[in-house]
C-alpha cells in the first residue's frame, strides 16, 4: 500500500480546525503532518487537539518543508490567492478553501498559474457531497419534478458576537451572510440544475457587523428562479425547495430523514403523506444513529467512507466550484450580470492542466466573478487525495484523446412515461441510494 500524501494546512481557524482537520483524519490516503498559523494560541491548541508537531508561525517555513505533498489553504479571502501561489511556487498540491479570493484578477492568475503547474488544484464546496444533496440531485435528473420553475434556499447560523473573528465583520474582507454564506447555495443552484446563474439581485441587512441578513433573487440561464435567505443571526436551518410542474422536493439538510417529494395532485397535509412521513423517519432513523456521533450528515459531507456514490467513478469526477468576487461595497448589491465567459472551449481543460478527468466536469468562469471546476463526483479529500497521486504521475499530452481523459457528455434526462406518471400519485420519501459495486 503506498504512503499516505503528506498534509500541511495553512490556517487553523474555526474552518480548519474545527471542520476540515477532523475530516481528513478520517481518510487513509492524507496524513496530516504540519501546520501554520500566525495565532501562536491556535498552533498550540491545534497541536494538543490533534497530536501535530511541526508548527510552524508563517506559510513560507511550512512551504520549505520538502516532505509536504499537498497544502490546504484556509485563510480569510483577501489572503489565500497569495498563498495558493506560492505552494504552486513550491511545487506542491493545493485545496483552497472557498471564497477562494475577492477579485476576478487575483482568481484568474491563479487558475492561469494552476494550468501551467501540473499539480493539482482544488476549490471545494463540500455541501454538494452531502447524502440529502446527492438524493435530490438523482430525483432532479430522473425528471421526478418535471419541468422545474423555481427553486429557494435558506441558511440560518446565529454567530457569536465575542467570538466572531474581525475579518467575518466586514463584505470587503469576505464576511458576512453574503460572500461567506451564500456562495455555497450559488454552487448547489449550478450544481442541481446543472446550468448557470444569469442574474442576481440581493439586498442586504448590517447589524453589529456587515451583512448580518441578505435576501437573494434572480434566474439561472435555463430560465428557472431562484431566491434564497441568509441570516448569521436567525435560528439554525439549512434547506433546498426545488418545485416543478410535476412535484416539488423539499431538502432539510439538518435533519436526516430531511428529503420529501409530493406529486402536484399531493396535498402534504393529507394522511396518506403523514403516515409517509412518519415511515419515512422510522426507516432513516437506525441509519442516521451511527452518523450522529460524527456531527451528522453536514460532517460527513467532507469525507464518508460509506458515501453511495463511492467507487462510482474510475477516475476523480469531483464537481468543486470557486466563489469569489462577492459584492464589495455598498449595502445593497444590484442587478448583476453573470460574466458567461467560459475559460474553454469543447474539451476543457481543469485548472491543474490536461482535460477534465471526470463526466462533465467544466473550467467556467463563476457568476460575479470566480471559476468552477464542475463534474459529478463523491467524497472531496477522498477524491482529491487520489488526483493529486494521478498528477503526480506522469500525464499524457494535451492532445490526447483516450477514454479517461476525454470529456463525456451529461447524460440526456429521461422522459416522462404513463407508468411514472401513476407513481406520482402519491407522495414519494426516498431511501438513500444502494451502493454501487
Amino acid at each position: 500500500m503506498e504512503r499516505p500524501l503528506r498534509l500541511g494546512f495553512i490556517g487553523c481557524g474555526e474552518v480548519g480546525a474545527e471542520k476540515h482537520l477532523p475530516a481528513v483524519r478520517e481518510v487513509r490516503e492524507l496524513e496530516v503532518v504540519a501546520v501554520a498559523d500566525v495565532d501562536p494560541e491556535r498552533l498550540r491548541s491545534v497541536e494538543a487537539r490533534y497530536g501535530i508537531r511541526r508548527v510552524h508561525r508563517d506559510a513560507a517555513s511550512l512551504l520549505a518543508d520538502r516532505e509536504i505533498d499537498v497544502v490546504a489553504v484556509c485563510l480569510p479571502p483577501r489572503l489565500q490567492v497569495a498563498a495558493a501561489l506560492a505552494a504552486l511556487e513550491a511545487d506542491k498540491h493545493v485545496w483552497i478553501e472557498a471564497p477562494i479570493g475577492l477579485s476576478l484578477p487575483d482568481c484568474d492568475r491563479l487558475i492561469a498559474r494552476a494550468r501551467a503547474s501540473g499539480r493539482q488544484v482544488t476549490v471545494g464546496f463540500h455541501m454538494r457531497w452531502h447524502r440529502l444533496v446527492r438524493q435530490a440531485k438523482e430525483i432532479v435528473d430522473r425528471g421526478d419534478l418535471g419541468t422545474i420553475q423555481t427553486i429557494r434556499a435558506t441558511w440560518n447560523s446565529p454567530r457569536a458576537d465575542d467570538t466572531l473573528p474581525e475579518w467575518r465583520r466586514h463584505r470587503a474582507q469576505g464576511g458576512g451572510a453574503l460572500v461567506e454564506v451564500a456562495s455555497d447555495h450559488f454552487d448547489l443552484w449550478r450544481y442541481l440544475l446543472g446550468a448557470e446563474i444569469a442574474e442576481l439581485f440581493a439586498t442586504t441587512v448590517d447589524g453589529r457587523w456587515e451583512d448580518e441578513a441578505a435576501v437573494v433573487s434572480g434566474h439561472m440561464s435555463n430560465g428557472v428562479l431562484v431566491s434564497a435567505v441568509f441570516s448569521e443571526r436567525a435560528n439554525h436551518d439549512l434547506e433546498l425547495e426545488i418545485c416543478g410542474k410535476a412535484g416539488r422536493l423539499r431538502v432539510s439538510l439538518i435533519r436526516f430523514e430531511g428529503l420529501e417529494y409530493y406529486p402536484t395532485e399531493t396535498m402534504p397535509s393529507s394522511l396518506p403523506a403523514r403516515l409517509g412521513r412518519m415511515g419515512h423517519f422510522l426507516r432513516e432513523l437506525p441509519r442516521a444513529l451511527p452518523r450522529m456521533h460524527r456531527a451528522g450528515n453536514y460532517r460527513v459531507s467532507y469525507c464518508d467512507p460509506e458515501h453511495p456514490d463511492r467507487n462510482a467513478h474510475g477516475v476523480d469526477s469531483s464537481r468543486w466550484a470557486a466563489g469569489a468576487g462577492r459584492g464589495a461595497g455598498g449595502r445593497s448589491v444590484r442587478r448583476r450580470e453573470a460574466a458567461g465567459r467560459d475559460a474553454g472551449g469543447a474539451g476543457r481543460h481543469d485548472a491543474a492542466g490536461g482535460k477534465g478527468p471526470g463526466p462533465g466536469r467544466e473550467l467556467r468562469r463563476s457568476p460575479r466573478g470566480g471559476s468552477a471546476l464542475s463534474g459529478p463526483g463523491h467524497a472531496p479529500a477522498l477524491r482529491f487525495a487520489r488526483r493529486c497521486r494521478e498528477r503526480s504521475a506522469p500525464r499524457p499530452p494535451a492532445s490526447c484523446s483516450c477514454s479517461s481523459c476525454a470529456l463525456p457528455r451529461s447524460a440526456p434526462r429521461r422522459g416522462h412515461s404513463a407508468e411514472r406518471d401513476k407513481r406520482r400519485a402519491r407522495p414519494h420519501f426516498p431511501s438513500p441510494p444502494s451502493r454501487r459495486p
